[in-house]
This record gives structure tokens, C-alpha cells and sequence, in this order.
């Protein structure tokens, strides 16, 4: 299978910047952080994130970036031996950008590559947001699921409430709202052909539970046609009984609406199974005389 997320988050990386302090925002809501004097570290463990956040800056006013970068340090520092990249910001920047009013998709784009995820395991899918408690995060993504009609689920999961969103509908309106149009029409694709093989299967498990019902049936209804055989009982039979019996014997594998079109006079597959009951029972009843007689 391809690795469809893998290509998700590449569209992700090469998304036009349509407003840059608003998605920069959205990350900064969301991403892990941590104050240190007069500045903020922000941690990220998806170098992805790392390089989009980088982009985000390059498309900010030259004032905007001194206002960000602190004095005498790296904007981006990476830690290659703990996979992370950690980001410093000043903390009156951090403050304003988490504060100011924001486009909604351009802030949740942000908001949900810091704190959210798209899942495709072998069966199902899902989207999973997991803000932090801090600010005002978790309350602007779950307004704007609302407003946009998503239904989300949510449950509490590692001091932070995880918001999961299942319905194929919400989760392309997400992905297309964020503006990852390939990403959506990718993973409908993924939600039809995985429909489409569960559906086939079922019916082929159906088929073959059908099968072996009637091959049970059949082989219980042989054993009685034998008993016919044995104990000489053709005579003592009505005569439709008698052909039901004759007819299975004729054709060993035929269900019992198959056998019941074989029939001189057609009659239907519940008319067939309860002649069968009939000659059971007569069968059984014969069996209880004798061992009175006996």
C-alpha cells in the first residue's frame, strides 16, 4: 500500500501560505511549550512541522520576525539525537500571536499540524485532535468543528482531552477546509475501495456460510433417505415424501429451493423443508414404536 500519510503531510509542507501570522498561531497554540525568561521553546518532534513553521516566517514583515526571534539566540534549534526540533520565540510574541483575531482554516491548519493526526490502519479510519490545556486552544478548534458541521467525539487521554472524528464526510471537510484537496480526495478514494472490499468479503463469508448450511442439510437428509433404504419404510410414506425423498437422493448437493423446482408439482423451498420435518418426525416416531415394542 502506499504511504498515504506520508504524502499527506508533504501536501501539508507545500501548502500556499495564505496567512501567515494566522496559521502561525494555530501552531503555537498547539505545540508543546515551555517559558524561559523572556522568551518561550517550543517543541516539535515532526521535522515537517519544523520546516512549515520556518516557511511561515519567511512570509512575515521583517518587523514581525524581529519581534519573534529573541536577541542573541536561534529561531530553530534541531536535536538530531532526540529527533526534535525545538523553536524559540520572544514571549511578548508568543503572547500577541496566541491573542490576536486569526482566519479560521489558516489558524486551524496550524492548530491541527501541532496537536492532530490522520489515521489509516488496516481497518477503518480516523482524525484525531489532542490540544493542550493551556490558552485557548481546545475552545477555537471545538468552535470551529461546530460551526462547520463536524461531529466529533471526545475523550479524556493523557491530561488532555482527544477529539476523534470517524465520519468520511467530516474528515474531507477538514482536510479540504485546511486546503489539503489531494489529501481528500485520496483518502475517499481509500474510504470507497475499503468499503468496496468489506462489502465483497461479507458476501463471499455469506456465500460460503450458505454453502455449508445447505451441504449440512443435505447430507442430514441423505442419512434419512438411507434409513428409507434400510428399514423398508417407502410404502408406509405419503407419496409426497416419498419424491422429495427420491429427488434428493437424484441430486445430493441442491438446496432445498433447488429441489423444490425439481419437483413433478414446483413447490417452494419452506414447503420442501417442512415435508423434510415430516419425514424426520416419522422417522423418529417409528424409531420410539419399535423400542416399545421391543
Amino acid at each position: 500500500m502506499k504511504n498515504y500519510l506520508a504524502e499527506a503531510w508533504d501536501e501539508f509542507l507545500s501548502l500556499p501560505v495564505c496567512d501567515a501570522p494566522s496559521e502561525l498561531a494555530g501552531f503555537l497554540s498547539a505545540l508543546p511549550a515551555k517559558q524561559e525568561g523572556d522568551r518561550v521553546r517550543v517543541d516539535t518532534r515532526k521535522l515537517v512541522i519544523a520546516r512549515r513553521i520556518m516557511k511561515l516566517t519567511g512570509y512575515l514583515s521583517a518587523e514581525t520576525r524581529r519581534e519573534i526571534i529573541p536577541r542573541g539566540g536561534n529561531f530553530l534549534e534541531l536535536d538530531k539525537n532526540r529527533g526534535r526540533a525545538l523553536l524559540q520565540i520572544q514571549n511578548g510574541a508568543y503572547s500577541e500571536l496566541n491573542a490576536r483575531s486569526f482566519r479560521k482554516w489558516a489558524w486551524f491548519r496550524g492548530a491541527w499540524g501541532g496537536c492532530g493526526s490522520l489515521y489509516l490502519p488496516r481497518v477503518g479510519y480516523y482524525m484525531s485532535l489532542r490540544p493542550p490545556r493551556r490558552g485557548n486552544c481546545e475552545k477555537r478548534l471545538s468552535a470551529i468543528l461546530r460551526a462547520s458541521g463536524v461531529s466529533a467525539g471526545a475523550r479524556p487521554k493523557g491530561g488532555r482531552t482527544e477529539y476523534i472524528i470517524r465520519g468520511l464526510e467530516d474528515i474531507v471537510t477538514i482536510l479540504a477546509g485546511m486546503g489539503l484537496v489531494r489529501t481528500s480526495l485520496m483518502f475517499e478514494e481509500t474510504a470507497v475501495l475499503r468499503s468496496a472490499r468489506g462489502a465483497a468479503n461479507k458476501m463471499t463469508n455469506c456465500d460460503r456460510a450458505n454453502i455449508g448450511k445447505t451441504l449440512d442439510a443435505a447430507r442430514l437428509q441423505m442419512r434419512l433417505v438411507e434409513t428409507l433404504d434400510e428399514k423398508g419404510l417407502w410404502s408406509e410414506i405419503s407419496p409426497q415424501l416419498a419424491e422429495v425423498a427420491r429427488v434428493r437422493r437424484e441430486h445430493p448437493s441442491a438446496s432445498l429451493g433447488e429441489l423444490g423446482q425439481i419437483l413433478t408439482k414446483p413447490v417452494s423451498k419452506s414447503t420442501v423443508e417442512y415435508r423434510w420435518k415430516k419425514l424426520e418426525a416419522f422417522l423418529a416416531e417409528t424409531d420410539i414404536m419399535k423400542t416399545k415394542r421391543g
